[in-house]
């Protein structure tokens, strides 16, 4: 934007020294043809009065050594004719009134006429100066003097005006455009990238960006404050939103526990099957808001939280989770598969790759009916992918596409244990990391869901926590 602004004003700024330049320079061109002719008319002048006597007497000797005279000292033709058109007197040989250029002034000179300059003087018109003055005698034509200058010196002089006008408006050009349009547009665009980044900042979570609103034009300023003001009113409404969910998950927890102990506690006194049965069911139930109440309580943290992302070691994490899940997999005769080099660490969040994988290895289990599953790590630039693969049916276009938003689920995975929330709290770490998460067919078949994170600089920390007992989502 800057570029085409600039563009558009240094443009505009030419455009005046060019409205302001054109003038001056036809102006100084007319200048110059004029003092050319006034002088080439004087000379021609002189000689139509020496001609004067020459054309009554028919004595032409003084007339043509006059010539001869002032063509040697300014290079310049010239030739007296008679009122037959005839040359009687000439400067050089083989002059005559039909050379280019002479004849249409010639005839304006012998029906009378006053000499008229012929054109203006431009370095690219390479036509010689034609002057005809008549020679008169008692109000009767008897000729007229004719001189024919070559304009290569006056050429010469009204280019060197034009080149001197030409740097003096570059020059000027350049002035304006450093010293006035650079710093104008500078101070125009400045806070228009300022709200350009904050825009995205918001855009991309950080809800709290603000911009100076004391820089820029008024309108510009204006417009500051009002993002400034929309962007508090944005943060203060998903601060609250979080703030609900985490207080309203919490709030849950303990009523939702103490009802399903009191139907725990009525199974005892419950003697019908029928009703036994109702109460199991009910006690799934209770089992399934739990597991949403717990995942809407660790998404609310996830979003709210304030821990700076640290050094994580990937290969450390990715056996501590394969542990974890190998009874899983093993009960259920499902193979996993590890490669992850030493030495990759990352920079995340606290418990990134725990929840991640085991959200992704839970998925895999769940949805890859039993064939083998891969978790690989990668080193590529600055970043590192870890993948996890399963060899399951996998996910339709449609389904990627929504696949990781809240709550959402598969239709074909309905009747399937789980909340719909693992991916969307995991995606939602991995971008608080400084990362992403995306979701793809693999080949031939299957889902690869990628985790990509910022390599850390920081020394890896290869301690670990004892193993949980079991992974989330698992009895």
């Amino acid at each position: 934007m800057r570029r085409r602004l600039l563009v558009i004003v240094i443009g505009l700024v030419a455009g005046l020294v060019a409205a302001l330049g054109l003038p001056l320079a036809v102006a100084g061109a007319d200048q110059a043809s004029q003092e050319l002719f006034i002088s080439r008319a004087d000379d021609t002048a002189r000689f139509a009065d020496v001609a004067e006597a020459a054309l009554s007497t028919g004595r032409t000797r003084r007339l043509t050594a006059d010539l001869l005279r002032y063509d040697e000292l300014y290079d310049t033709p010239v030739m007296v004719v008679n009122s037959d058109g005839q040359v009687v007197a000439s400067s050089r040989e083989g002059m005559s009134p039909e050379q280019e250029g002479v004849r249409v002034p010639l005839l304006r000179g012998l029906a009378g006429r006053p000499p008229q300059r012929p054109h203006v003087l431009w370095p690219w018109d390479e036509r010689p100066y034609v002057v005809v003055e008549p020679v008169v005698r008692d109000g009767r034509v008897l000729g007229a003097a004719v001189t024919i200058t070559p304009t290569d010196r006056a050429r010469e002089e009204v280019a060197a005006r034009l080149a001197v006008l030409a740097l003096g408006g570059l020059v000027a050009l350049l002035v304006v455009a450093l010293a006035v349009a650079v710093p104008v547009v500078r101070w125009v665009l400045r806070p228009v990238h300022e709200l350009d980044e904050a825009a995205h900042a918001v855009g991309s979570g950080r809800h709290a960006a603000h911009v100076s609103d004391r820089t820029g034009p008024p309108e510009l300023r204006r417009l500051a404050a009002s993002f400034n003001a929309m962007a508090d009113g944005v943060a203060a409404a998903v601060l609250k939103q979080r703030a609900f969910v985490a207080q309203a998950s919490h709030q849950l927890r303990n009523p939702l526990t103490a009802l399903r102990l009191r139907v725990e506690n009525a199974e005892s006194t419950v003697l019908d099957p029928h009703g036994r049965e109702e109460l199991r069911l009910a006690l799934e139930e209770a089992d399934r808001l739990g597991e949403s109440v717990d995942a809407l309580l660790q998404l609310a943290r996830a979003e709210a939280a304030h821990e700076p992302p640290g050094p994580i070691d990937v290969a450390a994490a990715v056996r501590r989770r394969a542990l974890a899940w190998r009874t899983a997999y093993d009960s259920s005769a499902t193979p996993l598969t590890v490669d992850v080099p030493e030495g990759l660490t990352v920079t995340g969040v606290p418990d990134l790759l725990d929840h991640a994988l085991d959200a992704l290895l839970d998925n895999a289990l769940k949805f890859g009916q039993g064939r083998p599953v891969e978790v690989t790590a990668r080193r590529l630039g600055e970043e590192v992918r870890v993948v996890v693969r399963d060899g399951g049916p996998g996910l339709t276009g449609d389904e990627l596409a929504r696949a990781g938003d809240r709550f959402w689920r598969s239709p074909r995975h309905q009747n399937v244990p789980g909340t719909g929330l693992g991916l969307a709290i995991t995606r939602t770490l991995a971008e608080r990391s400084g990362g992403s998460m995306t979701l793809s067919a693999a080949r031939p078949h299957g889902l690869e869901v990628i985790l990509t994170l910022p390599v850390s600089g920081a020394p890896s920390d290869t301690s670990a926590p004892p193993p949980r007992a079991a992974p989330a989502g698992t009895s």
